[in-house]
């Protein structure tokens, strides 16, 4: 059996763990090539247990609570460091996509009745 092998645990377990090490997780500077911004995350290693291995879908790294903006896609795990997770997203996303805010923004005045 793996050193990282994942034992069974309860919603509850993992949620008191996310909140309890949620603030302790590590965001890295941006970083780009060509093609793709990155960026690297660390996760405290308690809450390794909690993370699938290999690949982790949007709602499993955010389930974690690990927080970013729009578009970033989990692509591997670093080996050695499996608590270290490597994400990407299509340079210049935030220019081709509006932020959420800002593209409801509209939608939001829609529904306002006109200010005497």
């Amino acid at each position: 059996m793996s050193k990282y092998a994942h034992k069974p645990h309860t919603s509850e377990e993992k949620r008191r763990a996310v909140d309890q090490y949620s603030e302790k997780i590590t965001y890295s500077a941006r970083y780009a090539n060509d093609e793709w911004e990155f960026r690297h995350v660390i996760i405290p290693k308690q809450l390794l247990r909690y993370c699938p291995p290999g690949i982790c879908t949007e709602d499993q790294w955010r389930g974690l609570g690990i927080r970013q903006s729009p578009g970033w896609e989990m692509y591997m795990r670093h080996e050695p460091e499996p608590h270290v997770l490597l994400f990407r997203r299509p340079k210049d996303y935030d220019l081709h996509h509006k932020p959420f805010a800002v593209s409801n923004a509209s939608s939001r005045m829609v529904n306002v009745a006109p200010q005497k």
